[in-house]
C-alpha cells in the first residue's frame, strides 16, 4: 500500500536517506527542513483536500518529524497539527525519547508515537509499514505511550 508521508527533519542527510528508502518502497514522500515548514506543508495539503477533494480526512498517512528543529520544534508543530486534524498520525524520530514524553503531555493518544534513534533504516520501514505503528503502544502506567526502540527488550 503506497504511503503519503510528510517528513520534517533538518539534518539534510539524514532526511534525504529518509525519503529515498521510503520512496524505494513506493511511498510519496515530502520533505521539510523544520517544524514550520511542516506545519505549513501540512496545512496547505489539508487545506487543499478540503476545499478541492472535498476530504476532510488527515492529509498524509503518516507524519514523521524530528524533535529538535529550528524555527519550531517537534513538539510545538505536533501540537499545531493535532489541533486542526486531532486524527493525524504523528511519529517522533528522535534520540530524545524521555525528554519529548515530557513535552507532549497533551499529545498523549493513539496518533503519536515515538521511534528513538539511533534506528536502521529498514526497523523505521518495518515500524511504518507494520502493525505495530498503526497501534497504540501502552506503558504499565496507563495511558503513557511508549518510546519503540531496535531492541524488544529496550521497550519502555
Amino acid at each position: 500500500m503506497t504511503m503519503n508521508i510528510l517528513i520534517a527533519e533538518d539534518n539534510e542527510y539524514t532526511a534525504k536517506q529518509y525519503k529515498t528508502v521510503l520512496e524505494k518502497r513506493g511511498h510519496k514522500v515530502t520533505l521539510t527542513k523544520d517544524g514550520v515548514e511542516c506545519v505549513d506543508e501540512f496545512m496547505n495539503e489539508a487545506k487543499y483536500s478540503e476545499l478541492f477533494r472535498k476530504d476532510n480526512s488527515p492529509p498524509f498517512d503518516i507524519v514523521l518529524m524530528d524533535h529538535d528543529m529550528p524555527r519550531k520544534n517537534g513538539a510545538t508543530a505536533a501540537q499545531e497539527i493535532l489541533k486542526y486534524k486531532p486524527n493525524q498520525r504523528l511519529v517522533f524520530l528522535s534520540a530524545y525519547g524521555h525528554g519529548i514524553l515530557g513535552k507532549v503531555n497533551d499529545l498523549r493518544d493513539d496518533t503519536v508515537q515515538i521511534i528513538q534513534k539511533p534506528f536502521s533504516l529498514e526497523f523505521l520501514v518495518k515500524k511504518i509499514e507494520g502493525k505495530l505503528i498503526g497501534q497504540r503502544i501502552v506503558g504499565e502506567q496507563q495511558g503513557t505511550p511508549l518510546s519503540i526502540t531496535q531492541d524488544a527488550a529496550a521497550i519502555r
